[in-house]
């Protein structure tokens, strides 16, 4: 299923590893290894990056929003398909 994460941005929730805040230093170190290995998406349309997505590909996401608002969208996403079952 997907999920809207930020302004045209959608990802498959199942695919979702980590929603990380881009200062921290992992995140960091994780996007510019992404970017040499041609994995790595900027989804920020032109915003300061504040938060990376990983995928289970490896793939990473740059976008725009705030780690936390994302989280809250896809976790809020679930518990209401959870309660829908």
């Amino acid at each position: 299923m997907f999920i809207q994460v930020a302004r045209g941005v959608y990802v498959n929730k199942d695919r979702v590893r980590a929603v990380i805040s881009l200062n921290n230093i992992t995140a960091k170190q994780m996007r510019e290894t992404a970017s040499f290995s041609n994995k790595m998406f900027n989804l920020t349309y032109g915003a300061q990056a504040r938060s990376v997505i990983v995928t289970d590909s490896g793939h990473i996401l740059l976008l725009g929003e705030k780690a936390n608002k994302v989280r809250q969208r896809l976790f809020k996403k679930k518990e209401q398909d959870q309660q829908s079952h």
